[in-house]
């Protein structure tokens, strides 16, 4: 996740807000910062656009005048400072800007290029703006992915250490075939790991970091000699290749060949960072961060692949709560279990922590007999207390961490989120499900137009990660397929079926949506056809 723009993006997102301040709008979109790019003539973008046929006056004159405001000239100093909140749109293309900058350097700040990519990325009229003005886009987001990815400058050696020197004779033959050695194995883990990820998970995010890890160890071996490495190995003469044990015939399924994989990457990598040190120092540092972040995506890995076995198959969670009476709450729960919900959630405001956990307790009875998990609503505590199979956690409720300590290592932890950074925060802090939303505006709760994700935030997730994810908000009957066409496969509800007047039956034809089926019509619906 990104913590800093350079001074040209920041510029260009404060003459977006301008942009969008002339034309009257309540909201920054993407077109605003699209508008803002082709006023900054002098930035990376603006230099981009240029050499792949859009310079800045011709965007301008292919961009409709009303995107302008009151004229296309570039907004005064005083209107730079114009705080207007972003749409839920900018906000995908900020977050899809960050992974571009990250590419191969964590450290990097997103530039002007990069939101341009984003925008391009994220944003069909945007793209169709762009080719109007004689962009070449795919030339152009070549270049960027090769400049983020594989093109970057060699790896510079420390002043005061001499490069390493491979040809020496005696030791430094010896230290050659354990770095090519080692250098092989971190390669292969991270194939055979991004293999399953890939085409088991489907996890795009996954893929994408497990990529990225790739170019970046491709990039750190630059500071050796390839051909000095080739050279001094010795595979028909390696002990080590005659030496087998029982352990490394096996494996009992694919969880064990990810853990083998990822020990395997880990333990290649500590060689490469010790070795390094005898004639390297800062080589060895950049095998040294490689292997931190190969801990944090060996979690990541491991809690989808824990999150499909547990949820895997839960596609209908029902919200139950605000009823009024104990009786009230188990007669919806078993309603909607009946009409086909997947899991419940227990969300209560306003009731004292001690009955709070007696109808919890007594709501477990029913979900566990029906076999289905039942998540309390932001309280670890209550849901460790009540038997919960695991707690759901909005923005503003304890960290994942946090509720890891009280509720457990096995229990499934979701978190709401409402953008891209947030997506990206809950999925690194080993979140085991995600909320996504509000979709729509809620009876339940109460949102502000901008808080609003909307479905561009339900195509975002669907293309950002695999781990299981609600949409959420606002969703009922009327509107379902629209959720599932921007790529939910499943939905989190709770008016549309707790307050139905038969809550089997609205479960029921939600449950037929999401397995792509047409509902019978109820007996209203009949009625109101003739």
């Amino acid at each position: 996740m990104f913590e800093s723009f350079t001074a040209g993006a920041e510029r260009a997102l404060r003459r977006a807000a301008a942009v969008a301040g002339r034309r009257g709008a309540a909201l920054v979109e993407p077109m605003d910062l699209l508008a803002a790019l082709a006023l900054e003539t002098e930035s990376r973008a603006a230099e981009l656009m240029e050499e792949f046929g859009a310079p800045a006056e011709r965007l301008r004159a292919a961009m409709d005048p009303a995107s302008w405001g009151e004229d296309a000239e570039a907004p005064d100093e005083d209107e730079l400072v114009v705080p207007i909140p972003r749409s839920a749109d900018l906000r995908s293309v900020l977050g899809e800007a960050a992974g571009q900058a990250r590419g191969i350097d964590r450290s990097r700040d997103v530039g002007t290029e990069h939101l341009l990519a984003a925008l391009i990325a994220a944003s069909t009229p945007v793209a169709d703006v762009l080719r109007a003005a004689g962009l070449e886009i795919p030339a152009l987001l070549d270049r960027l992915t090769r400049s983020t990815a594989v093109e970057s400058a060699p790896l510079p050696m420390a002043d005061d250490i001499p490069p390493l020197d491979l040809a020496e004779p005696g030791g430094g033959v010896d230290l050659a075939r354990i770095l090519d050695a080692s250098a092989n194995r971190a390669r292969e883990g991270l194939r055979v790991v991004e293999d399953y990820v890939r085409f088991a998970l489907d996890d795009p995010g996954l893929t994408r970091r497990l990529k990225e890890m790739r170019h970046r160890l491709a990039e750190a071996e630059r500071g050796l000699d390839a051909c000095l490495l080739i050279d001094s190995r010795e595979t028909r003469e390696d002990v080590g290749t005659h030496i087998m044990t029982a352990s490394e015939q096996i494996r009992e399924n694919p969880r064990a060949v990810l853990a083998a994989n990822f020990k395997r990457i880990a333990e290649a990598l500590r060689s490469l960072e010790e070795y390094s040190k005898l004639v390297d120092v800062w080589l060895a540092g950049r095998f040294e961060v490689l292997r931190y972040d190969v801990y944090t995506i060996e979690k990541l890995t491991m809690t989808a692949v824990a999150s499909r076995r547990s949820l895997g198959d839960a596609r209908l969670m029902v919200l139950i709560g605000g009823l009024p009476t104990l009786g009230d709450l188990l007669w919806v729960a078993e309603e909607a279990i009946a009409g086909g919900a997947d899991a419940i959630q227990y969300r209560e405001k306003g009731v004292p922590d001690r009955e709070c956990l007696r109808r919890a307790r007594e709501l477990r009875i029913v979900t566990a007999r029906a076999r289905v998990p039942m998540i309390m609503n932001d309280r670890p505590d209550l849901a460790r207390l009540a038997g919960c199979d695991g707690v759901h956690l909005g923005q503003d409720d304890v960290s994942v961490r946090d509720a890891r300590r009280v509720i457990g290592a096995t229990a499934q932890i979701g978190v709401s989120t409402h953008d891209r950074e947030q997506l990206d925060a809950a999925v690194l802090a080993g979140a085991g499900y995600l909320g996504v939303g509000p979709v729509f505006p809620s009876a339940t709760k109460e949102f502000s137009e901008p808080e609003l994700a909307g479905l561009s935030f339900v195509r975002l997730a669907a293309e950002t990660t695999a781990l299981p994810w609600f949409a959420i908000g606002g969703i009922d009957a009327r509107n379902v397929d629209r959720v599932l066409e921007a790529g939910a496969t499943r939905i989190a509800v709770a008016g549309s079926v707790v307050r139905a007047q038969s809550p089997r039956k609205a479960a029921r034809r939600l449950k037929a949506r999401l397995d792509g089926l047409e509902p019978e019509p109820d007996e209203d619906e009949r009625n109101d056809q003739r």
